[in-house]
């Protein structure tokens, strides 16, 4: 069968059409996809590019003159398999294998980040244990650096009533602190 008569058969049955290209250029298609992804692909990229190839042919097949049918699919075949064999060769690069990822150093230090982020957690329930108003006025003063005389204004007492309520809490907060082997 010609590629015209390939091209009108596609136009007037099209699941009969598609099935003839595929029949008549699978093995031309395979062997350009092959060739270039073979060294950097698995069977299944060559498969998938394959696939690929064949579905932009008969996307584009409205464009394509009929005499060059084969040449069309031999320039897309290649052009795809490059695209895929660059795509790849990038992952590869990017890829670490298992055994090594133990061995690379962490700019974040996951370990340390988690136990600070536990020990932020008690403290912050400890602090919400002491009660109103001291766990205000232990935030105020440690998380939001605020002096006594601001403190007074948001809580309604006075600057000698905050210093000695902080320092009270704080005297709690080590007892309470130091049962977990913490020393704050």
């Amino acid at each position: 069968m010609t590629d015209a008569q390939l091209c009108e058969l596609i136009r007037n049955s099209p699941e009969t059409g598609n099935r003839a290209l595929f029949d008549q250029y699978f093995n031309y298609v395979y062997a350009i996809v092959c060739r270039i992804l073979g060294s950097c692909g698995t069977p299944e990229d060559v498969e998938e590019c394959v696939a690929d190839t064949f579905a932009e042919v008969l996307f584009r097949l409205e464009g394509i003159n009929a005499d060059s049918l084969k040449a069309y699919l031999g320039t897309t075949a290649k052009h795809k398999a490059l695209n895929a064999c660059r795509t790849l060769s990038a992952q590869k690069q990017r890829t670490v294998p298992m055994e090594f990822v133990a061995e690379l150093p962490s700019e974040q230090q996951v370990e340390q980040a988690a136990e600070d982020a536990h020990l932020r957690r008690m403290l912050l329930d400890s602090i919400k244990a002491l009660g109103e108003p001291d766990s205000s006025i232990v935030i105020q003063k440690y998380y939001y650096n605020r002096k006594s005389a601001e403190i007074a204004e948001i809580t309604g007492l006075t600057p000698a009533a905050v210093r000695k309520r902080c320092s009270r809490a704080v005297k709690r907060l080590r007892q309470e602190l130091s049962e977990f082997d913490l020393i704050w």
